[in-house]
């Protein structure tokens, strides 16, 4: 703090002396005038008393000219000291608003309240990494996330090596659905242990998170070299088909899919997941499909997406529509069914079912309380972004039945 003071007193003292100085300079040349217009007044006093001496002038005329001359240079001086006292209170203001001004841009300039903001989560990282990390407290709050994630990033500075660190930053960024940071920590974290099966499996799982095809097939070949390394990984086999069914690739996703199967227990809640999945790939129901549940009569829900008149005009050409649900607690924010599709026309109609999940271990009907989210992006990006335009709304879902639900598009993201 000594040298935001410093700062606002060299500012100032700038700022007073523009100000000053041309005030001294006039006040300074006022006096000036007014020595010199004295020696004038002598000068013509003399030549007055010579007048007279020589006859040109009477004694009379000699007195009424030296009084004019008196009030003359009384007038000027008595006009001079109010023009000073005139400019005093501008210049006074001047320098108050100049004090001020100084302190708010270097206030602004520096961002002290942030540079206060990080000392006092570096103060309280490791009481934050306690509730997070080592014991965690489910009173922990969305801003407690922002404030360990800074406080990671600070320790990241001066140990750039740390991919533990790196891993749980992108975590950490994940959680807050951060997903282009996210995914810059994971890069990092994989740059430095690229064999390491948590590193991997965050960032492939970031990977199929963003929509992007370049970053859903760069997963896709992850995927594989974990399948292969690990054949007993349900989660890889399961991102695997996940990743390969959003890029179309129907023979890598339903080989993925059937591999599962054959590793989960008959009575494994996946199990009839799985089967749906291999439904929906292949058109064809098996044996073992004819005695379960239709494929549709799970936990879902119908949504129908609207948006108001006054943000019509604002849906970008070329555009895309994500519309999905999130954990309404916030604890996981990652969506546990996300639909994206290129927009056409509003309004339209889309279901949410665990047909949509972005992992076969993070389900819709594993939920309760849900955030259904509707968002026109300007790019395949699923991460939000300044002037996109989205609506949502808070819902209670009902198990293992169809439910109906309005989403309107009513803000614009800032």
């Amino acid at each position: 703090m000594n040298s935001y003071w410093l700062g606002i007193s060299l500012l100032s003292a700038l700022a007073i002396g523009i100000l000053i100085i041309p005030w001294l300079r006039k006040r300074n040349r006022h006096q000036q005038d007014v020595l010199t217009n004295t020696q004038i007044i002598k000068q013509r006093m003399q030549e007055l008393n010579r007048e007279v001496q020589e006859g040109l002038i009477s004694a009379e005329d000699k007195e009424i000219a030296v009084k004019e001359l008196k009030l003359a240079l009384v007038d000027e001086s008595v006009v001079g000291s109010d023009n000073q006292k005139a400019a005093l209170w501008p210049l006074l203001t001047g320098i108050g608003v100049a004090i001020l001004l100084c302190g708010f841009l270097y206030y602004k300039s520096n961002e002290i309240a942030d540079l206060q903001h990080w000392e006092r989560v570096k103060s309280q990282s490791l009481e934050l990494a306690r509730r997070i990390v080592i014991e965690p407290d489910p009173s922990i709050t969305v801003d407690d996330l922002s404030d360990f994630s800074l406080a990671m990033r600070s320790k990241l500075v001066s140990s750039p090596d740390d991919y533990i660190g790196w891993l749980l930053l992108g975590r950490l960024h994940a959680s807050l659905n951060r997903i282009e940071s996210a995914l810059q920590s994971f890069e990092k974290a994989y740059a430095l242990a690229p064999e390491h099966d948590g590193v991997l499996s965050s960032y492939t799982q970031t990977l199929v998170m963003t929509g992007q095809e370049n970053y859903i097939r760069q997963a896709q070949q992850l995927l594989q070299q974990m399948s292969q390394k690990n054949p007993q990984d349900l989660n890889a086999l399961g991102m695997l088909a996940v990743a390969s069914s959003q890029l179309g690739d129907t023979q890598t996703a339903l080989a993925s899919w059937r591999k599962l199967k054959a590793m989960l227990p008959a009575d494994d809640p996946m199990a009839s997941e799985v089967d749906k999945r291999i439904v929906q790939l292949t058109g064809q129901t098996s044996s073992q499909q004819s005695d379960d549940k239709p494929a549709n009569s799970g936990t879902s829900v119908l949504i129908t997406v609207s948006i108001t008149p006054e943000l019509e005009a604002l849906i970008p050409e070329n555009a895309f529509i994500f519309v999905f649900a999130q954990d309404a607690s916030g604890a996981v924010r990652m969506p546990a069914a996300v639909v994206k599709s290129r927009l056409a026309e509003l309004p339209l109609q889309v279901e949410l079912s665990d047909a949509n999940a972005m992992m076969p271990t993070y389900k819709l009907s594993q939920l309760q309380q849900v955030r259904l989210v509707a968002r026109i992006s300007l790019d395949e990006n699923v991460a939000q972004a300044p002037g996109e335009l989205q609506g949502e709304v808070e819902v209670t879902l009902q198990p293992g039945n169809k439910m109906s639900q309005s989403i309107v598009i009513d803000k614009e993201l800032k």
